[in-house]
């Protein structure tokens, strides 16, 4: 089983790319000094100029917020929860930065739709969720920890309203 967090919205929900990820060609890599692997470098039918590989600087870039359209997981998972139609993954590790950053972004969101909901949710396991309401003034960090929280007891829902 995995853990699935997504968002939820009336109105369509703005995409967020990872900012520290770069794709590289086999050839800018090598010129980077990146050590690659035989497979890659001796495969004679890859485009050496076809970006390719991902590059971060850090590991820890890798956990940056991504909020995509494109789901990992069945939509069956959301529609087990929300009847709302649009929907993104939110695709991060929780730090208390990046929560920020979140809360910034569903507050923008906000501007135009009236509710937004943050869910976290355990894939293919459909139980009874706890939902909690704030108006959008209560939305903190704080409020986003569940995101982050180790194990999983249930399915849990933040419901943002603009007022």
């Amino acid at each position: 089983m995995s853990e699935f967090q997504f968002i939820t919205s009336d109105r369509l929900l703005k995409e967020v790319e990872n900012p520290y990820i770069k794709f590289l060609s086999i050839n800018e890599a090598i010129k980077k000094g990146v050590i690659l692997p035989d497979m890659l470098t001796d495969d004679e039918d890859l485009d050496r100029d076809e970006k390719i590989l991902m590059n971060v600087e850090s590991e820890e870039q890798l956990d940056e917020i991504e909020i995509k359209r494109d789901l990992y997981y069945n939509v069956e998972n959301v529609e087990a929860y929300s009847e709302k139609p649009h929907v993104v993954e939110l695709r991060w590790r929780y730090t208390d930065a990046r929560a920020e950053q979140l809360v910034e972004y569903i507050v923008d969101h906000l501007e135009t739709a009236d509710e937004v909901e943050i869910w976290k949710v355990w894939v293919d396991e459909q139980t009874e969720p706890s939902v909690k309401s704030i108006t959008r003034d209560e939305l903190t960090m704080d409020a986003l920890r569940f995101l982050g929280a180790d194990g999983f007891e249930r399915p849990e829902c933040l419901r943002v309203t603009k007022a």
